[in-house]
């Protein structure tokens, strides 16, 4: 007889399934071609379940494209509404990417937006009729919040909403979904013993990554084009470049974090903060976003936001000065990274600007930093996120002994080390700031990893991202090309690479770049961060 974990897990995931509205299920043979192929992208469209018109809302558009013809009655907040919940639920089937399904509650609210723009002949907000995706640590009103614990599973759904959520209605978006994350909210695998584990759409054998990898997912299959995350240390950039999509951490407080579900304990003085951002199919989508949450006056929900309206950037100037992260000794960047890295520098030069190396001698140490980061995530002397997944009797999943000695637990933390973990975060901060002074740059490129999605259960160490939530500074994804064995060989090292590089399980896979800005200059990272896709789009 299965366990009790076991049974409610399974109660929870069958209850999961049965939202999914019978003309939206799979045929068996596909389900079946989904376990034996690795690219999965082309399901939806050979599944004949989207309609024409459903297949042209969900693929030919980003959301800035989309809200056009929303909001001028070219197409009903209904009908894309319903596109997206079908593709959504076609995705959930493929990708195991959803917590959380309530498409009856979209649907009303998409209607009322129709009547709105009908009566009135103007949209409801910045985000009219448009679908948004949310991960699962956010609270809607009514739905349940689990965050993958089967200790959770008992809990009520909240009776509020968390203000991002209220301030994406006000704004005149469409909720209907939640998504996957990792077990603790805490590894790059988003795996729990409640839902399952996220694939990759790209293939089955690689991460989909975390923590918001059900976001990755559901918007590389289409089934979302514009979803909300957290990052405290890369989780909205690494489902970001596993999935091949658009992933932004803006500066802490700049969005509102109040109001959600937290995966273990509050309170923590001083440390690292959690940043919110937007998962997209276009860099514009990002600007949207934060555009629209920045001046909806988040300060009168959440008494952390620092209360400053979007500020338009400067001119911007012909030539940016663009620096180069050299790659961590400990972590080498394998062959696909190695060779997006240097193409994506001399596409850049090639186009007019100053791209410089940055000295590593001048910068924090990355494997450092990434420890420290660690030692402030392991401060909870309770260690709450294993204790909730004890309270649920459900079992470790393989990728948190990353994270934590599950065996041993060490001595408890001090109040000692937080003033010295505080005072050596300063120092990393210090450094940075003056490295990036002293070189005159505008923005930095960086891999996000060493690689592109990594097995299973063998992320490791996420120093390329989370050196940045560290500093507090906004960063951003954007995919740039695909792993390819021939054009990869050349840049092959001897090294020791950190997962082992293997070329075979990779390919096809997205490569991506990293574009950073300094604290608090938000918009003009994202100024910035447009101008260099647009480079890397038309070489492309």
């Amino acid at each position: 007889m299965p366990a009790e974990w076991e049974q409610k897990a399974r109660q929870k995931r069958e209850a999961l399934a049965d939202k999914i509205p019978s003309e939206c299920r799979l045929p068996s043979h596909l389900i079946e071609k989904a376990k034996v192929t690795d690219n999965i992208l082309g399901i939806p469209r050979e599944s004949g379940i989207l309609s024409e018109e459903e297949l042209t809302i969900t693929e030919n558009y980003d959301a800035t494209a989309l809200l056009e013809r929303l909001t001028t009655g070219q197409l009903t907040a209904s009908k894309v509404a319903t596109a997206f919940c079908k593709r959504a639920a076609i995705a959930q089937q493929l990708t195991c990417c959803l917590t959380e399904i309530f498409f009856d509650q979209a649907i009303a609210r998409a209607e009322e937006l129709d009547r709105h723009l009908a009566a009135t002949g103007k949209p409801v907000g910045p985000l009219h009729g448009i679908p948004i995706s949310l991960k699962d640590s956010f609270n809607v009103k009514g739905v349940h919040t689990t965050l993958g614990y089967v200790s959770f599973l008992d809990r009520p759904p909240l009776s509020v909403n968390s203000p991002m959520v209220d301030l994406l209605l006000r704004a005149g978006a469409i909720i209907y979904v939640k998504t996957h994350l990792p077990q603790t909210m805490m590894t790059c695998d988003s795996h729990t013993n409640v839902f399952g584990r996220t694939r990759n759409p790209y293939s089955r054998c690689l991460t989909a990554g975390g923590s918001c990898g059900g976001e990755g997912a559901l918007i590389a299959m289409r089934g979302s084009i514009l979803g909300v995350g957290t990052d405290v240390g890369g989780s909205t950039r690494i489902p970001s470049f596993c999935c091949g999509i658009t992933g932004f951490k803006a500066s802490v407080g700049r969005l509102p974090f109040a109001g959600q579900t937290p995966p273990g304990r509050l309170g923590l003085a001083g440390g690292i903060g959690v940043a919110l951002g937007p998962l997209s199919t276009s860099l514009r989508d990002a600007d949207l976003f934060f555009r629209t949450i920045v001046s909806s006056r988040p300060e009168d929900m959440d008494d952390n936001s620092l209360g400053f309206s979007y500020i338009e950037p400067p001119p911007l100037k012909h030539q940016l000065t663009i620096g180069i992260l050299p790659e961590d000794p400990e972590f080498p960047l394998q062959p696909p990274m190695y060779r997006t890295i240097t193409t994506v520098a001399q596409k850049l030069a090639a186009a007019g600007h100053r791209v410089i190396d940055l000295p590593s001698g001048d910068l924090p140490s990355l494997a450092s930093t990434c420890k420290l980061a660690f030692r402030f995530f392991k401060l909870d002397p309770d260690r709450t996120p294993l204790q909730n997944i004890k309270n649920g009797g459900e079992p470790y999943v393989p990728s948190l002994s990353v994270l934590y000695d599950l065996d041993n637990p060490g001595p408890e933390p001090t109040l000692r080390d937080l003033y010295d973990l505080n005072v050596a975060k300063a120092q990393v901060a210090a450094k940075m700031r003056q490295a990036w002074l002293k070189s005159g740059v505008d923005v930095v490129i960086a891999p996000a990893y060493q690689s592109c999605a990594p097995l299973h259960d063998t992320y490791g160490d996420n120093v390329y991202t989370v050196i940045w939530n560290v500093v507090d500074y906004p960063a951003c994804v954007i995919p740039v090309g695909n792993a390819n064995k021939a054009a990869d060989a050349k840049f092959t090292r001897d090294v020791a690479y950190t997962p082992a590089y293997q070329p075979d399980q990779i390919e096809g896979a997205p490569c991506h770049v990293q574009i950073v800005g300094r604290r608090l200059k938000d918009e003009v990272l994202l100024q910035h961060a447009k101008v260099i896709d647009k480079i890397l789009a038309e070489e492309n």
